[in-house]
């Protein structure tokens, strides 16, 4: 009777935390979606686009900070596998394709909130965003140094350009400001790469 009883009361809190869980996603997707249109991205503006009220928003999340941190943190997740190290002991030239495919298909995932970020106050001057992005960096620093150990070594100055060769703002020069390809965007960041590695 008893183990009965239980087994309805767990199965409903089971289906709240799911509901919850359903609710905080809609509410970072919606704050996500309006970044990447630009638009009003208020808690009442978040709260209209997740089709739930603003006390809802509230119930969920701290304040607005948690929601970007929310937001933050899933797109950290999505990209983790783009920051893996490259095998050291292939060979350069497989080394340098492999990073570039890997930079390439990171940013384009994350270009529209990297490009709203610059544009929305309230995005530029969020500590979770900018402990992101710090993150971020520091994880693209590592990825390099481990990939290229051989190469670059002890030597901050190369480390340092291939930092930069390999960098969002690089990748989105090609791709917005020059408007090249995807892939004629990775040509020039392979042919960089090898400059700056192959000597």
């Amino acid at each position: 009777m008893t183990s009965s009883a239980a087994a309805p009361e767990s199965a409903r809190i089971d289906g709240r935390a799911a509901r919850a869980e359903r609710t905080r996603r809609s509410i970072a997707d919606a704050l996500h979606g309006l970044l990447v249109e630009g638009l009003d991205v208020s808690a009442r503006a978040v709260a209209e686009r997740a089709q739930v009220s603003l006390r809802s928003v509230f119930q969920h999340f701290e304040d607005m900070e948690s929601v970007y941190a929310e937001v933050s943190r899933l797109q950290e997740t999505a990209i983790r596998p783009h920051l893996e190290p490259i095998d050291p002991s292939l060979p350069l030239i497989e080394r340098i394709e492999r990073i570039v495919i890997a930079r390439d298909e990171m940013f384009a995932a994350i270009a529209p909130v990297r490009r709203a970020v610059n544009t929305h106050r309230t995005a530029k001057t969020s500590p979770f965003i900018r402990s992101s992005l710090l993150r971020l960096h520091r994880a693209q620093r590592d990825q390099i140094a481990a990939t290229f150990a051989a190469e670059i070594g002890p030597d901050e100055r190369r480390l340092l350009q291939v930092d930069v060769w390999l960098s969002f703002e690089t990748w989105d020069q090609f791709t917005r400001q020059h408007g090249l390809s995807r892939a004629a965007a990775r040509g020039h960041l392979q042919s960089l790469l090898q400059s700056i590695l192959a000597t």
